[in-house]
């Protein structure tokens, strides 16, 4: 990966084709900003049972964030263009801040389950007009490493925040207020993104007002490969949320206690090769390097299925991170090569509908399989249906329409 010195002139502005120009770093802090509000709820289930609600509806009161993103990106994405983006982005980051406030107020099952209502269409607006702004900004012929990068930043506070609950609860009295200081940090975005715009990009924002019209998004889906990226998403990320979900039962029939250091593992195996591919993911035809990781990812689910011992089981932790690692980077920046300028956003907000639908899909049927054929034929259906996106995805012209 290009170092800032490099690619930034230190005679003069920042260069636009950079992936460390102004615009691109204040909204990498931004994203870090947003997704930092969504890692500080690993504790939310400790939480809940602080409250007068039942357990048997903490599933629903944790499954309803994304069940909202999932309904409701398809309905806003066709909504944000360049000249309502940003005015969504403050709109949807001032809801956000609200609603992270407002768990203060949740004591019951139907305050809460309105604040969580609220808290995932708060997300939905500003994470999808943060991913529009985001697209404009990218230069097409770093896509794929501009994705790589941007999943690390998204990575990183899963990665930071969750060990430091502890102590910030601690520090500060209590999990809700931890939300309130988190909320009041999301603030910084607003500088963030008013203090170093482009006079030219403002321009060209303010220029195109037009949303996407039915037709323009049915003429858009009519393109096959559009769809069958889509598709391989869907699969890619249904084998992730399968073992994310199901691992650590998995680890106790196989006598492993310490399952998920597995996923500590894979996002070190996640970072690191998205960290050394650097430029080689736009080197790469795009649609085969997705092909074959996914059919990495076949053999290594196969393998988990098979898996008996620790070093087995842990070794497939980092194979399966390196995996993901590629696969998931690949997939945004072939969808963004694919699509034409003017639907770029919204695939791309399509392709993250597919990471909800995913974890919406692998707990259910995924469920439904452990409880009936047993774990084993889950991972055995993970690999298979990665090896049909493979498939899929390996016979796709990347060229994308004028």
């Amino acid at each position: 990966m290009p170092s800032p010195s490099t690619d930034i002139n230190q005679d003069g502005p920042p260069n636009p084709g950079s992936l460390w120009n102004g615009s691109l770093l204040f909204i990498y802090l931004a994203t870090f900003l947003s997704y930092a509000n969504f890692s500080v709820f690993f504790r939310f289930y400790e939480h809940l049972q602080s409250l007068p609600i039942s357990p048997r509806w903490y599933g629903l009161i944790i499954g309803l964030y994304s069940a909202t993103s999932l309904i409701v990106r398809p309905l806003v994405s066709p909504l944000i263009h360049p000249g309502n983006q940003r005015r969504l982005l403050y709109a949807g980051t001032a809801a956000v801040m609200a609603s992270l406030a407002a768990y203060s107020l949740a004591d019951g099952l139907g305050t809460m389950l309105a604040v969580r209502i609220f808290h995932g269409l708060a997300f939905v607006i500003q994470g999808a007009a943060l991913m529009a702004l985001t697209v404009t900004r990218i230069p097409p012929e770093k896509s794929g490493q501009a994705f790589g990068l941007l999943s690390i930043i998204i990575l990183i506070p899963n990665t930071v925040i969750p060990p430091a609950l502890p102590f910030l609860e601690k520090s500060l009295g209590g999990f809700n207020h931890v939300l309130l200081g988190f909320s009041a940090l999301t603030v910084l975005i607003y500088p963030l993104l008013m203090g170093r715009s482009n006079p030219d990009d403002l321009r060209k924002e303010a220029g195109e007002s037009r949303r996407l019209t039915a037709r323009e998004i049915w003429d858009d889906l009519r393109d096959t490969r559009i769809v069958a990226v889509l598709a391989a998403m869907l699969c890619l990320y249904f084998g992730h949320a399968a073992v994310f979900f199901f691992l650590d039962e998995f680890g106790r029939t196989i006598n492993i206690a310490e399952a998920g250091f597995f996923l500590t593992l894979s996002t070190a195996g996640e970072i690191g090769v998205r960290l050394a591919a650097g430029s080689f993911f736009d080197k790469m035809n795009k649609s085969k390097l997705a092909a074959w990781a996914l059919a990495g990812l076949a053999l290594g689910y196969l393998a988990l299925s098979q898996a008996g011992g620790r070093w087995s089981f842990f070794g497939l932790g980092l194979v399966l991170g390196l995996g993901w690692g590629v696969a998931m980077p690949v997939f945004n920046g072939l969808m963004y090569d694919l699509s034409a300028t003017r639907y770029k956003a919204f695939n791309i907000n399509l392709g993250l509908q597919m990471f909800q639908g995913g974890f919406f899909l692998g707990p259910i049927l995924g469920g439904l399989m452990a409880a009936h054929l047993g774990l084993l034929a889950l991972f055995g259906l993970c690999g298979l249906i990665s090896l049909l996106a493979a498939g899929l995805t390996f016979t796709l012209k990347t060229k994308a329409p004028d």
